[in-house]
């Protein structure tokens, strides 16, 4: 369907914006004269740049590019350049180069990145093509609305809401796979006293915020947590304080690996070396589809997370920079990745995850994969890791609470009363 435009009381707040927005209005009014904002220098042809950290993945990487590297344009004289970014420092140098106005013609973005970038004036807006499009897009692309414009679409939807495991090491130990906290822990305790490897792993540390994010909403929302109730922060409420509690007893029992960080524990996974992780349908593309690994399609379950309720998602949109000197060339492009073509071409990179249409994994791939289901299922009810009603601030307060928890996991103390900390806090600084 169409996308629809989000509720305008989600966005009548007065929104405190942090550095970009400001760093960004400057920048743009400095350079407005020689951009393409001024409607000059635009054509359809000539070289076109796409950024997406996602090309530095192994074994997804290439089957991503090699699926979009043929695009030429509709009058075949346009070159795709692919622009590298490492996932570690992908937000912080995009937000530098367009608040500076430059940046790629066209980009990935995190949602949360993806609402400052609006807010700031840097996306191009795309109505145009969701007015073309119409019912050929699924309701994911809800997510590219802002202030009741479309600035983008969805790029894939991989979800977080999933528990993958090693079901060789399952069988192996005779392990059932848990579907609570506690048969979770249990069991991550058994994998790491039978075997001394991991039981389960995950990131834990502020250096990888963003994907940190993406995982403790995992924890949060896997109690019932929310971080607001729409109107109001509710960093301390009981829900979020007993999944604080639960993640910090993970680490504490010594199942998990201290200083880790994902791509670490990721590939240790890949190789036998650790039980469990909760993750997202890309990354388990990314590991079954490397051949070095141990782990593959066959050998990688995939089941619900081992907590009450639903997860995360990490929502990906495709936008395009409102500065760019090929504006058109960049909007043809999308055009084409949301077209049967593109979704087609790209859909064997993205494996298991959402998509901005219906098109379908292929079938082969669902049967070397067949833990794939178990995304596509979970996709349906994971939530984005936006905080309702205070979208632009997202990051800001998902860095205190990340903040308080490194904290806590480091120094110990107590988790309502830091929590009560963060929201006295944040309320300061917000309202």
């Amino acid at each position: 369907m169409k996308s629809s435009p989000v509720p305008p009381s989600h966005r009548t707040r007065v929104l405190r914006l942090t550095g970009l927005a400001a760093v960004s209005v400057l920048a743009l009014a400095g350079c407005a004269s020689g951009g393409a904002g001024d409607g000059g220098g635009e054509s359809a042809g000539g070289e076109l740049t796409f950024s997406n950290w996602q090309f530095l993945e192994d074994g997804k990487g290439p089957i991503i590019w090699d699926a979009v590297k043929g695009y030429t344009g509709p009058d075949d004289n346009v070159e795709l350049t692919k622009v590298e970014i490492p996932f570690a420092n992908y937000a912080d140098k995009l937000s530098t180069e367009l608040g500076a106005g430059g940046g790629p013609d066209v980009m990935v973005l995190q949602d949360s990145q993806f609402a400052s970038l609006v807010d700031a004036g840097v996306l191009e807006p795309l109505d145009d093509i969701a007015d073309e499009l119409g019912d050929d897009l699924n309701n994911t692309n809800e997510a590219g609305v802002f202030d009741g414009g479309q600035y983008g679409f969805n790029w894939e939807r991989p979800t977080y809401s999933t528990v993958i495991y090693n079901k060789q090491i399952f069988e192996q130990l005779g392990l059932e796979v848990p579907t609570t906290f506690d048969e979770f822990l249990t069991t991550a305790q058994t994998i790491k006293s039978e075997l001394g490897i991991a039981g389960w792993a995950g990131r834990h540390q502020t250096a990888e915020i963003d994907g940190w994010t993406l995982e403790m909403a995992n924890w949060i929302y896997g109690f019932g947590g929310e971080l607001s109730d729409g109107e109001k922060l509710t960093i301390d409420k009981a829900e979020n304080v007993e999944a604080v509690e639960a993640f910090l007893e993970t680490f504490a029992s010594g199942v998990a690996p201290i200083g880790d960080d994902a791509s670490t524990f990721r590939a240790k996974f890949g190789q036998g070396q650790v039980g469990m992780l909760f993750e997202n349908s890309g990354v388990a593309t990314t590991i079954t589809s490397n051949p070095d690994n141990v782990v593959d399609g066959m050998t990688l379950g995939a089941a619900p997370l081992p907590l009450a309720n639903p997860g995360s998602n990490s929502q990906l949109i495709i936008a395009v920079n409102a500065n760019s000197d090929n504006k058109e060339a960049a909007k043809d492009f999308v055009r084409w990745v949301l077209g049967e073509e593109g979704q087609t071409a790209i859909r064997a990179g993205l494996g298991a995850s959402a998509m901005a249409t219906d098109v379908e994994p292929d079938a082969a791939f669902l049967e070397a994969n067949p833990w794939a289901t178990q995304f596509l299922e979970a996709a349906k009810t994971s939530k984005s890791t936006l905080v309702e009603g205070f979208e632009t601030e997202s990051k800001v307060v998902w860095r205190e609470v990340l903040t308080a928890v490194e904290d806590l996991r480091v120094n110990g103390g107590d988790v309502k009363q830091k929590l009560a900390e963060v929201q006295e806090t944040l309320e300061a600084e917000l309202g």
